[in-house]
């Protein structure tokens, strides 16, 4: 258990001017507040707090910090107040536990929705200052370290969190010692078997490990003072979860694995790095591409290093890191070695370093969706990078296996949305291509150029997805307001608008809100109409983004271009469905429009045929291949065995347009031994079907209220 005046005496360490009256007046507030409370352990909870404020210490952290540490559980475990705490210990303090503190008294449709708006709040935070996320690291730490004496559901729930968010944060602001133990800990906590056989093979090999690290180091460090380098060699073993992850990868067992000692030189400056990587060369020959410079290019983190692979005695590869003093306490402690916490403090360097942090808020700012917001960062974190240059040379760091759109976005989001091309290296390529290391990347970008769904199959970073499905959002959003501007004005008619009582009765803040909610179906078309009293919408005329709302019915896979008719579902837009569909004419939508249906540009619309065939040899692969020729895709296929010789093919497959599936027709009807070609309705053999749904549909649109008397003789056409 960590004692106050160990804490006190760290920070006096490494500030002599801090203020530890204050830090001391933290410790007797947080033990006040703390008095009767337990951990699951049975011991006092102020172990906690004074456990948190003792790894802060060890980080060399400011007294502001210390005292966070301290303070950080008081407002959301006990009846003290954000006010009480800025009284007492001032407003920047009270921000910083604010920071930390999770979101109370709020009722979450889902403990991952929590999650997600707790983790929304401390970025936000850390945004504005660093050690937010510093005092919630060293806050999990410990909550880590002591994890054993809950239950098996919250170990797992809170290792699995640990392992996604929290140890890819802390590799994020370079704490390297901080980063392994978090990712050990989650390990022996979701692969508890994994974990125990693998430390017990390492104990057994443990004396030998040190052995050959021992005589190594002595080897190494020879050699570099012979050269008249002042050096530090240092061993040091593998970390559990990094061994174990390399086993699954490349599928060996742990007697494959000869890398188990890493070695790590310390030279006084950047010239002498490069000096001792030619000493340890020249020593033990390289292992050809597994040399990584990261003084001339350093990690998003910040991280400076010399890393190469070398085979040294017995033929086992050995990994070497060659760092100056500065860079190996920066590789330790990361951001925590700066003591500049606020982004205001940080020059443009050290705003390099932390480009991530900016554009996870920017990820937050762009998402009204907060488990979506959530995936997004963990796929963000949870990644290694490429590196790749603009046309001016200057350098990005994106996901490994990312794309030229991802690039594109990168740079700038008008960039991504107005890309229309990509050169790598001088040489055109297309959007699948996968970018590498020192690829030099122009974007080729044309105003009219906008972004296509099929976008998002040629993306990779949660950046480029948010921004093109923010577009998409938004262009709905536009579309949604016409087309509830069409329904409000064939319900109001052409010159009047729903007054304040309606739009009250509808729970809509303006007229606005109404016509958004009504285009995406959000407000029943039935509930209006009782509201106004007046008859349906005759037709909705669709062009253009619009087509975004519209999802087609799957019982009769209608196409644009066909007559169709619609109704809107809650949240979804408008189901259209095919006029003479049998499904649709047993629904009760008690609002029922007919829709002029365009296809958009660049899609395709799914829609199944029924082809009868002579049943022969080579067959069913002239008919796919004729398919092929005339462009169509195959989705799903089905062969039915008729009597005699004949053959029923039922496919599902993509087209354009109803034009376009009409001339597919036609050319599948000059395959030889086709018999018939027709569209295939689902439960289109109901009998009268189509008579019945042409009478609703009639009835519907003729309806009139005795209200519409005032109306023109051209609005009562209209209605």
């Amino acid at each position: 258990m960590s004692r106050i005046f160990e804490v006190t005496d760290k920070v006096r360490a490494h500030d002599p001017h801090a203020d530890i009256d204050l830090i001391n007046r933290a410790y007797v507030f947080a033990a006040n507040a703390h008095a009767n409370q337990k951990r699951s352990s049975g011991e006092p909870y102020l172990t906690h707090p004074l456990a948190v404020a003792n790894i802060l210490a060890s980080l060399h952290l400011d007294d502001k910090s210390i005292v966070t540490g301290l303070l950080h559980d008081t407002v959301e475990d006990t009846a003290v107040t954000l006010k009480d705490i800025e009284s007492r210990f001032g407003t920047e303090v009270a921000n910083l536990v604010d920071g930390v503190t999770k979101i109370g008294q709020i009722r979450f449709t889902s403990s991952e929705h929590k999650q997600a708006e707790n983790f929304r709040k401390m970025i936000l935070a850390t945004a504005k200052d660093l050690r937010v996320l510093l005092v919630k690291l060293a806050d999990r730490l410990h909550n880590m370290r002591t994890l054993g004496f809950l239950p098996d559901h919250k170990r797992s729930y809170i290792s699995q969190e640990t392992m996604e968010l929290y140890a890819p944060l802390a590799h994020r602001l370079g704490i390297h010692w901080l980063t392994q133990e978090l990712e050990d800990l989650a390990f022996s906590h979701l692969e508890p078997e994994a974990y125990r056989d693998l430390s017990g093979k390492m104990a057994d090999h443990i004396d030998s490990l040190n052995r050959t690290r021992e005589r190594l180091e002595a080897i190494m460090q020879e050699a570099v003072n012979r050269q008249g380098c002042q050096a530090q060699v240092q061993g040091r073993m593998k970390h559990m979860y990094s061994l174990f992850q390399k086993m699954q990868r490349k599928h060996l067992d742990f007697d494959d694995i000869y890398d188990l000692v890493a070695f790590r030189i310390i030279v006084e400056d950047t010239p002498a790095c490069y000096q001792t990587l030619g000493v340890i060369h020249s020593l033990y020959r390289p292992v050809p591409g597994r040399f990584k410079d990261y003084i001339a290019l350093p990690k998003p983190n910040g991280y400076q290093s010399l890393h190469t692979s070398i085979i040294g005695p017995d033929n086992f590869r050995l990994e070497v890191q060659i760092r100056t003093e500065a860079m190996h306490r920066y590789a330790e402690d990361g951001v925590a070695a700066h003591w500049l916490y606020k982004n205001d403090d940080l020059d443009a360097s050290d705003q390099r370093n932390f480009q991530w942090l900016k554009q996870l808020t920017e990820l937050l700012r762009d998402s009204d969706q907060p488990i979506e917001f959530l995936e997004n960062v963990r796929l963000d974190l949870f990644v290694k990078e490429v590196y790749v240059f603009s046309r001016d040379g200057d350098l990005f760091a994106l996901p490994r296996g990312a794309l030229p759109l991802d690039f594109a976005y990168a740079v700038h989001t008008d960039i991504g949305h107005h890309c229309t091309g990509v050169r790598i290296n001088g040489q055109s390529a297309d959007f699948q291509t996968r970018l590498r290391n020192g690829d030099q990347i122009e974007v080729l970008t044309n105003p009219e150029q906008t972004p296509g769904r099929q976008w998002l199959q040629h993306i990779r970073t949660p950046r480029a997805r948010q921004a093109i499905r923010q577009w998409f959002r938004r262009e709905e959003r536009d579309a949604s307001l016409r087309i509830g501007g069409e329904i409000v004005q064939e319900v109001f008619g052409r010159r009047k608008e729903p007054g304040k009582a309606v739009l009250a009765a509808l729970q809509c803040a303006d007229m606005d809100d109404l016509m958004v909610k009504l285009g995406r179906g959000e407000i029943p078309l039935e509930r209006l109409l009782a509201e106004a009293k007046r008859s349906s919408p005759r037709r909705l005329n669709l062009q253009g983004t619009e087509q975004g709302l519209i999802s087609a019915a799957t019982c009769c896979l209608p196409l644009p271009g066909d007559a169709v008719l619609g109704h809107f579902e809650y949240g979804q837009g408008i189901t259209v469905h095919h006029q003479e569909c049998a499904a649709a004419a047993e629904e009760q939508a008690a609002t029922w429009m007919s829709i002029d249906w365009k296809p958009e540009k660049g899609k395709l619309y799914g829609t199944s045929l029924e082809i009868k065939t002579k049943n022969r040899q080579g067959m069913l692969a002239a008919v796919s291949g004729a398919m092929a020729e005339l462009g169509a895709s195959i989705d799903d296929l089905r062969i039915h065995q008729l009597a005699g010789d004949m053959t029923t093919l039922v496919v599902l497959i993509e087209v354009r347009d109803r034009v376009h599936l009409a001339k597919l027709m036609r050319g599948l009807r000059k395959v030889d031994g086709v018999i018939k070609v027709s569209r295939n309705m689902q439960l289109r053999q109901h009998e009268g079907a189509a008579q019945r749904i042409k009478r609703r549909l009639s009835a519907m649109l003729n309806r009139k209220s005795t209200e519409q008397g005032e109306h023109s003789d051209k609005e009562k056409h209209d209605a």
